[in-house]
Formats: C-alpha cells, structure tokens, sequence
C-alpha cells in the first residue's frame, strides 16, 4: 500500500520543484529601464588581470620620477596617466613662445604621441621603457596633445610642458650718477 502513495508523492514533489525552478529561472532584476542587470563572470576577470593598484602607483611614480630628473624651465602643465588612459590635454600656448615636451613611459609595449596642428610639433613613438621622448612645442594659441597606449600596453605615463621663459633685459644705468 505505501507504494502508490510514494508514486503520487514523488511526482507530486518533482513538479513543485520544476515550478519552483521555472520561476526562479524566469525571474529576473530589472532596473528603471527595464534592463536586466548583470555581473560579470569569474572567469571574464580572470582572462585579463588588471594590475594592482599598489602596482600602478609604483609605476606611476618611476615615470614622474624620471620626467622631474630631467631639468626644465617654468612649468605650464603636466601630470601622470595609466597607458590605458593616455594623456589628451590642450593647453593654449602663447605666440612666439618656444615650449618643451617631456614625456615618458613605464611598463610594457608602447604609445604613441601626437601633436596638433602639426606646425607645433611633431608626431612620435613612445617606448614604455622609461625613455625620455621631448619635443620642441612652438606657442601659436591651441595645441592637442594626446599620446594613446598601443594595444596590449601597460604601465605608466608622465609628462611635463614648461616654457622658454623669454630673457629680458633692462637698460643698464649710467655708472657715477
């Protein structure tokens, strides 16, 4: 007799679990938009570990390091980037004033610089191999700077733009007044 009832049961039991597990299945968290919001995987992070930040900041310190070892005039501008993020900057440079580019990458692979119009300066590779690339900057208003990261780089950039600051000299005073 215990039979039948354990035949009615067990299904009785497998379908409420398969409801239980449509529904849940079914469900998901959508958000204002109606969206349905994920999380990424395990495994996608795994397949591109990003460096750590305790890794960045010594980079990015080893590269300032290297740009403020390299003596300039008056600094107009500068910073440090991760090559992921590159540098894009557009500072306006007086007419008739020389600056000077300094630019330098640590980690691996490369970048690339670019300066426009191309009549302030030129374009050109950066090894991320804590090189000093300068550039001569001719002043004539708006420039953009960028210098993007080749793919598969890493590392640190930093850079400095000062300015030739002009030698102006006064008229000398006659001596015995």
């Amino acid at each position: 007799m215990s039979q039948p009832i354990i035949r009615r049961t067990v299904p009785a039991c497998a379908a409420a679990a398969a409801s239980v597990l449509l529904l849940a299945s079914c469900s998901q968290d959508y958000g204002d938009h109606g969206a349905a919001r994920s999380t990424p995987s395990r495994q996608a992070d795994s397949r591109s570990p990003a460096p750590s930040a305790a890794s960045e900041d010594r980079l990015i310190k080893q590269a300032t390091s290297v740009v403020e070892s390299v003596p300039g005039d008056a600094l107009l501008e500068g910073g440090s980037e991760r090559v992921g993020d590159g540098i894009h900057t557009h500072p306006v440079l007086h007419r008739g004033t020389t600056y000077r580019l300094v630019l330098t990458c640590v980690g691996r692979g490369s970048a690339h610089l670019t300066v426009l119009p191309e009549k302030s300066g030129s374009d050109a590779a950066v090894p991320c191999d804590r090189s000093v690339v300068q550039q001569r900057i001719n002043g004539d208003g708006p420039v953009r700077i960028d210098v993007v990261g080749a793919e598969g780089s890493t590392g640190a950039l930093a850079w400095r733009i000062s300015s030739s600051t002009p030698v102006v000299t006064a008229p000398s005073s006659p001596s015995g007044s």
